[in-house]
């Protein structure tokens, strides 16, 4: 099958394809981006109190280093979480690889059609991205009062405007990569071949779901570091409503295909069985026959494996799944609820 020129329209993921394919853990990811930008922050930072004197900052060098902390810890989250989306899918297809139907063109081009964004998707969604951390960097009250006594060209002051585009650009390009990922996965989820009677090539669909809700739940973890600082933007607020909206969607959206597809294999069964029902039911009622006693049972056999059929789950989630996804979700509320009591105890140890 070759690809389309929709599929070739597509923004290559080069760097995550690569980082997937050499087998590292997603934390040395987290943990590169996060080191590596603080430590440019720290080097800025001196260098320009070096030459252009020391800013004045309105809180303690232990707030100032956690914020720095903070800032790449969530940078660091925004670019492993791609990657974890990425590296997820080809796990998946190669799960799904015996019930793929191959008029889907195979598990390499689904791969690039369901994990890369379209070109002008990618492009919109990090222009998009990048005016919003620009507007929240100059805009937010809050955010720019802490750099009133710098330049617009100080360095340090550009450093943090580049660190909102940054956090906006990465974030919006996440988002739509959700977005985009959670529909391909419904409509793969129709056209995947369902066996009734082995339920794991659906669970994929529901450990789709999982994985989205960890990597959205650590990123939600990572801003709420926000709230025990003075630098805590008043979008802060908006934040916990916003990603736990995107958490469920994100859990349930990636299975709605593959529980339509497993209800209507389900109705075709119950069909099937309902006749063979009807038809051995007939047989014994029938006036005249003889009395067959391995009919009673057949009929037996039949009532019973239409019992098992209906009771046969449609939304392709098991214990483990769903005791999951609540845990994390409970974790991401807690993180945002404790940041917020630190936040007020530390307000009422300064004031």
């Amino acid at each position: 099958m070759a690809p389309s020129r929709a599929a070739a329209a597509r923004h290559r993921g080069r760097f995550f394809g690569a980082f997937t394919a050499s087998g590292l853990a997603l934390g040395w990811l987290w943990l590169g981006v996060a080191l590596a930008w603080s430590l440019l922050v720290v080097i800025v930072q001196l260098a320009s109190d070096a030459v252009l004197g020391p800013a004045s900052l309105p809180f303690t060098p232990a707030i100032f280093a956690w914020a720095i902390l903070a800032n790449g810890s969530l940078l660091g989250m925004l670019v492993a979480g791609q990657a974890a989306l990425r590296r997820g899918v080809e796990a998946d297809l190669r799960e799904l690889g015996p019930n793929l139907p191959s008029r889907l063109g195979g598990a390499g081009h689904l791969e690039n059609d369901i994990a890369d964004l379209p070109r002008a998707t990618h492009i919109n969604a990090i222009l998009l991205g990048m005016c919003g951390g620009f507007a929240m960097a100059t805009l937010d009250p809050v955010l720019r009062g802490l750099h009133d006594d710098l330049s617009a060209v100080d360095p340090r002051y550009l450093l943090f405007v580049v660190q909102n585009l940054l956090f906006g650009a990465l974030g919006f390009r996440l988002f739509a990569t959700e977005i985009h990922m959670t529909r391909a996965y419904a409509r793969l989820g129709e056209q995947v071949d369902i066996d009734l009677f082995d339920r794991s090539p659906a669970l994929v669909f529901g450990r789709k779901g999982l994985r989205s809700v960890v990597v959205w739940v650590l990123i939600s973890t990572a801003i709420s570091m926000f709230w025990v600082l003075d630098s805590a933007a008043q979008a802060n607020v908006l934040f916990p409503v916003s990603v736990l909206g995107v958490t469920i969607a994100a859990l349930v959206g990636p299975t709605v295909g593959v529980r339509r597809n497993i209800a209507r294999a389900k109705a075709r069964e119950l069909e099937v069985v309902t006749g063979a029902i009807r038809r051995e039911r007939d047989a014994i009622l029938r006036p005249g026959d003889a009395h067959d006693s391995s009919r009673e049972g057949r009929l037996a056999d039949l009532i019973q494996y239409e019992g098992f059929v209906r009771s046969i789950r449609e939304w392709p989630f098991d214990l483990t799944i769903v005791s999951r996804s609540l845990l994390f979700i409970v974790l991401g509320c807690g993180s945002w609820l404790g940041g917020a009591v630190v936040e007020r105890l530390l307000g009422l140890l300064l004031d």
